[in-house]
């Protein structure tokens, strides 16, 4: 029988956890990850004991006549805490539950194991923090969470190529995020906050002015605590939507109110061809923009047509173009993987054609169908390449590394193509300071605008966040009623690291 990728395998089935009750919410979520609409009561047992003895971890889980048991004693090393110790007894008994069921219902195995969250770089991170070293690392990513040989050195790889960006203080210097949640038109396959302009275009004007005042009160509280900012992204949404005086105003008053001497990086996402006019590029490049992004996803007319893209392949090659001749110093391109239709021929035309235009970075994500989605709500017709997942990134990467770049940051979602991740690549000395901060959670991130999400980070790297609300109509109401909280609420933190 053929195995069946997990992030599309959903079964529906009652499950009885026979477990002691700190195991039952661990066995839960390990089980909805491998099958989301499971649900619990009576039903098939699964079973899970554990045992501490004999100087060591000993774990055993049981489901339709399968069994997995581990004995793990590298779990007793001084440098863990008791606290460590349960998590491994978690971490053991969800790599369980995963095997067994693999076993049982012919599911691939994962190249991420059961490192399932977000962020699988931080955790290596935090480990590297407390004094081990990669080579141990390295056993722990393939003995303790189950990762393939090449997803545990693309881990570390990472890791060792983004620990140069850490500072000592996470609130100083920071970063700034400003979310413009409109689109020309919406992608099927998008969950963000993007507003197409055919529905919501009368909400523009209103929605510029609100976040002029968000910017002036940020930029007042930045001067007031003396704090520097790294970088500045102007996401969305599509914030080249916004265009001629409007763009003027918005990037001028960027560079005023939220940019300061230790500002290194200023990126746009402009990510939609047909957005990027000679003018609009120019007003860019002198508003001070030093990184664009500029976002085929695929070089196949039919496919772009398929997903709701307005654009074509000639309006990329001619936007990439023209912002090398007006001279933005830094372009990056994206490209989804296992778009509907495509295979493994598709993606490599479309790394061919990029490959001629030479971007400075390259961002691949491999398509989640999010339940925001179109294509999530039409999953029975969508003929997903599950099978060529893999092949598809190792392609991808080839092309990446045969070009100069090298993986510098990476990220997974929920029911991601062939359980794989998004990774960003880049030139040597062009890697995006904002997407490395924002994505380990190791600086304070100040966000601005619809859907805008501000992290604020402790010295111990703990978390507040602050959301400010994805619909522009909310936005523009919200941010008038609520910024001197919001306000408040940054100065209480941002103010410690000073």
């Amino acid at each position: 029988m053929k195995s069946i990728g997990v992030p599309f395998y959903f079964r529906t089935a009652t499950y009885d956890i026979q477990a002691e009750g700190l195991l039952v919410p661990t066995i839960q979520a390990a089980v909805i990850s491998l099958a989301p609409n499971a649900s619990f009561g009576e039903g098939q047992a699964i079973q899970a004991h554990y045992a501490w003895e004999d100087g060591s971890l000993f774990v055993v889980v049981r489901f339709q006549g399968q069994e997995w048991a581990f004995r793990d004693t590298e779990i007793l090393d001084t440098r863990y805490t008791d606290v460590d110790r349960e998590r491994r007894l978690k971490e053991r008994v969800r790599l369980g539950v995963r095997r067994v069921f693999e076993a049982a219902y012919g599911l691939a195995e994962s190249p991420w194991g059961i490192l399932t969250g977000v962020r699988p770089v931080k955790m290596v991170h935090s480990m590297l923090d407390r004094g081990f070293t990669a080579e141990e690392l390295r056993s722990m990513l393939l003995e303790v969470y189950a990762l393939s040989p090449q997803k545990a050195e693309l881990v570390l790889e990472v890791a060792a190529r983004q620990r140069p960006f850490f500072h000592v203080d996470p609130g100083n210097p920071i970063g700034i995020y400003v979310g413009i949640p409109f689109c020309p038109t919406r992608c099927s396959y998008c969950s963000f906050a993007a507003y197409p302009l055919a529905t919501h275009g009368h909400l523009l004007r209103d929605f510029l002015q609100a976040l002029q005042v968000e910017i002036r009160e940020v930029g007042s509280l930045i001067r007031e605590l003396n704090l520097q900012v790294e970088s500045v992204y102007l996401g969305g949404g599509t914030p080249t939507t916004v265009q001629g005086s409007d763009l003027e105003n918005l990037l001028g008053l960027i560079g005023e109110h939220l940019s300061t001497s230790a500002t290194r990086e200023f990126t746009v996402e402009a990510g939609r061809p047909e957005t990027l006019s000679r003018e609009t590029l120019s007003i860019l490049k002198s508003g001070g923009t030093q990184r664009i992004s500029i976002n085929p996803q695929t070089m196949h007319d039919a496919t772009l047509e398929a997903i709701g893209r307005r654009h074509n392949v000639a309006d990329v090659r001619k936007a990439f173009s023209l912002a090398r001749e007006v001279g933005i110093p830094l372009v990056n391109m994206d490209i989804i993987l296992g778009l509907p239709g495509e295979d493994l021929s598709h993606v490599q035309h479309t790394l061919e054609e990029i490959g001629a235009m030479q971007p400075d970075n390259l961002t691949v994500h491999s398509l989640a169908l999010k339940r925001a989605s179109r294509l999530r709500k039409n999953l029975d017709q969508v003929q997903i390449a599950q099978e060529q997942g893999e092949a598809m990134v190792d392609l991808a990467r080839d092309y990446a590394l045969s070009w100069g770049m090298d993986p510098y940051y990476l990220y997974r979602q929920r029911h991601i193509l062939g359980d794989l991740e998004n990774i960003g690549y880049a030139q040597p000395n062009t890697e995006s300071v904002y997407n490395i901060q924002m994505m380990e959670e190791r600086q304070s991130i100040v966000a601005l605008g619809g859907g805008g999400i501000s992290k604020l980070v402790a010295p111990d790297l703990t978390l507040i966040r602050q959301a400010n609300p994805k619909c522009p109509a909310a936005y523009t109401t919200h941010i008038r009623e609520s910024l001197q909280a919001k306000i408040s609420l940054l100065r209480k933190h941002l103010s410690s690291s000073n």
